[in-house]
């Protein structure tokens, strides 16, 4: 496991007050950037010192990425939104309750009170070899520790592996495939829109990402098509200390 420190490495924070002001920063500083959400994962991540991010912008003051909001098309919903946000407003309950039933399975109460949904899909690998700094594939080597015999791997994938058996941690990522949900991602070269379905990145495309976000990009939205409101989904999550079922 991950030796966790006392003091976090230096970085200099930045607290945009709109998504054109985080776009540049991240536009600016580029692979030196570190996106902060709910700061979750992100803590851990920086506690255990295995990033060193010299820039890290941080969104919590961003009133533009909160929020669900109803289009022509379906719903909206701001990539800064909490997950209990999500479980909680009514219309994602009356016409996706897939998405409600897979934010409601991400981790306790208190977690999801500060997680995101954009940060909930945006996470990396909880890989326990990789977390800790060993260099393996995904982490610019030429092994994948948690492949070998000995190597501690229940939680890891065991169909469609390449090279690298880490799988994404996300609860809402299935549901927002199954959703044909679009994310909404910015830059400073502009707006993109890509299918849920292309925003996860496999290890047999990319071994180094598990999303398509790329230095610079900030997901901002996420869309959901009316073409699956009301729609009947069955979600079932499987974890070791249970089954959680819906």
């Amino acid at each position: 496991m991950a030796v966790v420190r006392d003091v976090m490495p230096a970085f200099e924070l930045f607290q945009p007050a709109s998504v054109d002001d985080a776009v540049a920063l991240l536009g600016r500083h580029r692979a030196d950037a570190w996106v902060l959400a709910g700061g979750l994962d992100s803590f851990d991540w920086l506690k255990d010192r295995i990033k060193r991010p010299r820039a890290v912008v941080d969104l919590g003051a961003v009133p533009e990425l909160r929020g669900v909001r109803e289009t022509a098309d379906g719903l909206e919903i701001g990539a800064m939104t909490t997950l209990t946000e999500v479980v909680e407003h009514p219309l994602v309950r009356e016409r996706y309750s897939i998405l409600l039933d897979a934010a409601e399975a991400a981790a306790s109460p208190q977690i999801r009170n500060q997680g995101t949904l954009g940060g909930n899909v945006s996470q990396d690998t909880r890989c326990w070899y990789y977390r800790s700094g060993w260099d393996c594939y995904r982490a610019g080597g030429n092994i994948c520790y948690a492949d070998t015999p000995t190597a501690i791997n229940r939680e890891h994938a065991i169909l469609g592996a390449d090279r690298c058996v880490a799988v994404n941690p996300s609860d809402t990522a299935p549901a927002l495939v199954a959703l044909d949900a679009k994310m909404v991602i910015r830059n400073d070269a502009g707006t993109r829109v890509v299918d849920a379905e292309d925003y996860f990145v496999g290890p047999g495309t990319d071994i180094t990402r598990m999303t398509v976000l790329r230095p610079g990009d900030l997901l901002t939205a996420i869309r959901l098509p009316s073409a699956w409101a009301g729609a009947e989904f069955y979600f079932e999550k499987v974890a070791t200390c249970g089954t959680s079922r819906s």
